[in-house]
């Protein structure tokens, strides 16, 4: 729902970080050393392509090799997410996921779900003025089926508990948020559509809340995969608020307001129904694209 960007300096960032892995605990060789004496012939890219390249080179390499590593246990262990417990590990990298959330966790801003922007993933306090981070990191492209993908950045979407592990899983979505071409927002919005006979919305059953692309397609195996439009129908009650508040607050009380205040009229709408109504930053705070998409309806925006 939410376009997922990293800058180049986050991208080399992470490369320099993954790179001077230890990758062979025997030798002392890098993760990028490695890859490069015993992988990249097999493998056919850098690994800096595999590791930081964008999605769309990701996609050039899925087509390029598909499944055919999927029960490769060297290249799985190569790239291995999860924690390893065995003391045998060939090559022995381990303990990456928790690199790599802290990474991600330091350099990145991540303030809700990419998904959904329903909850709150971002990192907070813990103790001894240590963090620790609220988000999963779903594997856009499966780990198993595609194990060369497993450290990508670019495959690594910070997500909920539900999207990740409830809705998601392994189910191929035909778009990722970390695609330069990604634009669910400009061509998906929310929508209310009346089933209360007399027009009137009082109460969540009078409206049906529903997410609707115009002229195509194109994100439709987005929305069912990940029960968009089933999760937000809990939340109509914030449509409610904003409809009653805009019966409250029309354009001529708004002007008032903007008089009174010495504010402009934006100003007094931000006040009113969100310093987000107008920010393209969505994923600084859940609910901000259903919030923006519904005051566009109500001509707030």
């Amino acid at each position: 729902m939410l376009k997922l960007e990293y800058t180049q300096n986050i991208k080399d960032e992470y490369y320099s970080v993954m790179s001077k892995s230890k990758a062979d605990a025997f030798t002392g060789l890098t993760f990028e050393e490695y890859y490069n004496k015993h992988f990249k012939a097999k493998l056919e890219y850098s690994l800096k392509d595999i590791l930081c390249g964008d999605f769309e080179k990701l996609l050039e390499i899925k087509d390029n090799h598909g499944t055919k590593f999927s029960k490769d246990n060297a290249v799985k262990k190569l790239f291995n997410y999860d924690k390893v417990k065995s003391k045998k590990f060939t090559p022995k990298i381990s303990k990456l996921q928790p690199k790599i959330s802290k990474f991600i966790e330091a350099k990145a801003e991540v303030h809700t779900c990419y998904f959904c922007n329903i909850d709150s993933i971002n990192k907070f306090k813990i103790y001894n003025g240590k963090t620790k981070n609220g988000f999963t990191l779903d594997h856009f492209l499966d780990k198993a089926t595609y194990p060369y993908f497993a450290l990508s950045l670019y495959n690594l979407i910070p997500s909920c508990y539900i999207c990740n592990t409830k809705v998601k899983g392994k189910y191929e979505i035909d778009k990722s948020p970390s695609a330069s071409d990604f634009d669910f927002d400009e061509r998906v919005k929310f929508r209310t559509f009346m089933s209360n006979e007399n027009l009137q919305i009082g109460v969540d059953k009078d409206f049906e809340l529903l997410l609707k692309e115009d002229f195509s397609n194109i994100y439709k195996n987005y929305i069912n995969t990940l029960e968009l439009d089933g999760r937000y129908e809990y939340h109509k009650y914030k449509v409610i608020e904003m409809i009653n508040k805009r019966k409250k607050y029309p354009d001529s009380r708004i002007t008032e307001l903007a008089e009174l205040t010495k504010q402009t009229e934006e100003e007094v709408k931000q006040d009113l129904f969100g310093e987000y109504i107008f920010d393209d930053g969505l994923s600084k705070r859940p609910f901000s694209k259903l919030i923006k998409d519904i005051s566009q309806e109500l001509g707030i925006v």
